[in-house]
């Protein structure tokens, strides 16, 4: 099994299943099949970076780099703070009262550093640091544009980003069902937070794409961590403060198993098409054999794919 080198973009704060997803790349980390070259936070909530951080030292990983973003008052409500101020103040990291660099000059350094198409990017979040790296320009550590660093470096991304014409009606209909809206009407969050964002991601991301739909990610985990999980396990402690009964949908969960443990089985993508988001953030999907974006459906009940990743995580 090839090692994958990592990096990932979080919004760390308005769910607690980017938390899970962490504690589950470490799990991964820990296991020999990837290496975390950094991650990077997408908001400006001052305890994304601390959280982050306390997640990697919990298991045992104490210096890998972390970005944060520096705009102002995005995704900063109190909402966005039900666990990760909790979890900042409360757990040893390196951020209790500072941040990090940019994510951008941290991705850009990173990637620099990296051989040639090397790179699995994972975001699970709103897109606007990725659209800032496009953006990027020259510097001292490449010579490089962003479109062209990210275009020599990163061999695929893979997004939790928009909602998609999965072949499973049962997904289909309870994707209707939680939003009252059909596929083709939702507006997914990760999009409607940086519409803009979203849209320069892909018009101009230069590598193979692969989205996780809002409709591929309704399956319900963690909930048995509340029970055998220890006190201080972060997955426990941010889901118990951000949910009623400990279980909560895995976007981010399955969008990290996709991108690193290819073995799993749980998984298989579209043929090739393309990806578009309106104005109002809808997506726009396009069979094209000539594109370079594919979405996730299941390739495995959504009661096996819960099991395995409590599993995982009951023991990692």
């Amino acid at each position: 099994m090839s090692t994958k080198k990592v990096l990932v973009d979080t919004d760390i704060g308005p769910d607690c299943d980017d938390v899970a997803a962490l504690a589950m790349m470490n799990i991964y980390a820990n296991r020999g099949m990837c290496e975390i070259l950094g991650i990077g936070h997408c908001t400006s909530n001052p305890y994304g970076a601390g959280t982050i951080d306390a997640i990697n030292l919990y298991y045992g990983h104490e210096n890998i780099p972390i970005g944060t973003y520096y705009g102002a008052n995005f995704l900063t409500d109190e909402a966005c703070m039900k666990y990760n101020r909790h979890l900042t103040q409360t757990m040893p990291n390196r951020y209790k009262d500072s941040q990090p660099e940019p994510a951008v000059k941290m991705y850009r350094r990173i990637l620099a550093e990296q051989e040639e198409h090397s790179v699995e990017f994972v975001a699970i979040g709103p897109l606007n640091n990725l659209s800032d790296l496009l953006n990027s320009a020259p510097d001292e550590v490449s010579p490089l544009s962003g479109v062209q660093l990210v275009g020599k470096k990163v061999i695929r991304l893979v997004s939790m980003a928009g909602v998609f014409p999965c072949a499973d009606m049962k997904q289909r209909e309870k994707n209707k069902q939680i939003t009252g809206k059909s596929i083709y009407e939702h507006e997914e969050y990760n999009v409607m937070c940086d519409v803009a964002a979203a849209q320069n991601v892909v018009d101009k991301w230069p590598t193979p794409r692969v989205f996780l739909g809002f409709e591929a990610g309704l399956v319900e985990t963690c909930g048995i961590l509340q029970k055998t999980a220890p006190q201080d396990h972060p997955v426990r402690v941010a889901y118990q403060l951000y949910t009623e009964n400990g279980y909560r949908f895995s976007w981010d969960l399955l969008t990290m198993e996709y991108a690193i443990d290819v073995n799993c089985g749980h998984y298989k993508t579209s043929a090739l098409g393309r990806v578009m988001f309106d104005n109002m953030g809808r997506t726009q999907w396009l069979e094209d054999v000539d594109g370079v974006d594919r979405f996730v459906e299941w390739a495995a009940p959504e009661e096996k794919i819960a099991s395995d990743i409590n599993s995982l995580l009951q023991n990692g």
